[in-house]
């Protein structure tokens, strides 16, 4: 039995990727140009990302069917050998979950999701990690979410968390490492200084706040109360579906490796960026080399104290 480096728990799924010039809307009819299948759900487009860079990692979640979707997904999944799927449960007659994107020019997308909140979800438990020191967790799900984050922190692994963007929120204390969107917390809360939210939030957990927004700046807070600015490379962005996933999973490989935090950030700027020049969150995955070059290309740029 390999030991882990990360597990993923969360969602599992298929996306359906529909490339459109423009939203639909009340009479107005839109003609995609293109659509496709891919790998989805946070928990394992992180984990696939992780695979790809070599890092031994488990996934679970909620469980898959073994409908056309489910098969098409284990056989997905099963390419990446250094993915564990022994946690992840197949339970005929469940309906796979599965995401309609559409995606306009500008990469953007707006998601009409299926069965994810219906589907019911495998109880976790640390033999699930295997030895992992890191648990990379979505919160879009139930009581569950709360209760692995709580059972993981509590057993000394370092619980890696995204959108945890309410300060009352019970899942906080324990979030070792909280990986939010500047977006989304301005679409939540509007008006608000991202910056000082995020020291807020670490003024809880007492643990990582890291703030993407998209091409703009990454703010990132340590432990420790220090903070810092990165600066993301300039791409053109085809599909931002997953991006998310893709930072946490190049951040989480730079911690996992004893890099610094400022280091593990521009790793994870490396995934972001190249992953939203493909369609897909999980398909068109850049080799190792590549990520590494852009990685240490950023770490050369350097970060500015905040």
């Amino acid at each position: 039995m390999e030991k882990l480096s990360v597990f993923c728990y969360g969602e599992v799924g298929v996306d359906n990727i529909i490339q459109a010039d423009q939203l639909p809307s009340p009479e107005i009819a839109v003609f995609p140009q293109a659509e496709s299948y891919h790998i989805g759900g946070a928990a394992a487009n992180t984990a696939v990302w992780l695979a790809r860079m070599g890092v031994p990692v488990g996934l679970s979640g909620n469980v898959i069917g073994s409908d056309l979707y489910g098969r098409q997904l284990q056989e997905w999944l099963g390419q990446h050998n250094r993915l564990d799927l022994a946690a992840l449960e197949i339970v005929p007659g469940t309906t796979t979950p599965f995401t309609r994107a559409i995606v306009t020019p500008d990469g953007e997308r707006s998601f009409l999701i299926f069965y994810y909140p219906q589907t019911p979800k495998s109880v976790f438990s640390l033999d699930m990690l295997k030895g992992a020191g890191y648990l990379a967790l979505d919160l879009y799900g139930g009581p569950e979410r709360i209760q692995s984050a709580k059972t993981a922190h509590n057993a000394g692994v370092q619980t890696t968390i995204g959108d945890v963007i309410w300060p009352e929120h019970e899942v906080l204390p324990f979030t070792d490492i909280a990986t939010n969107s500047g977006s989304y917390i301005r679409n939540v809360f509007p008006g608000v200084d991202v910056h000082q939210h995020a020291r807020s939030l670490q003024a809880i957990n007492q643990g990582i706040v890291i703030t993407t927004d998209g091409g703009d700046e990454v703010f990132a807070i340590d432990r420790d109360g220090s903070a810092f600015i990165a600066h993301p490379p300039k791409v053109e962005v085809v599909d931002a579906t997953g991006a998310g996933d893709a930072f946490r999973a190049g951040l989480l490989f730079g911690l996992d490796k004893g890099l610094s935090l400022a280091d593990s950030v521009c790793w994870g700027m490396a995934t972001g960026s190249l992953k939203v020049g493909h369609v897909g969150a999980a398909t068109s995955l850049p080799t190792f080399a590549e990520i590494e070059t852009l990685a240490k290309r950023l770490i050369a740029q350097g970060v500015t104290p905040a």
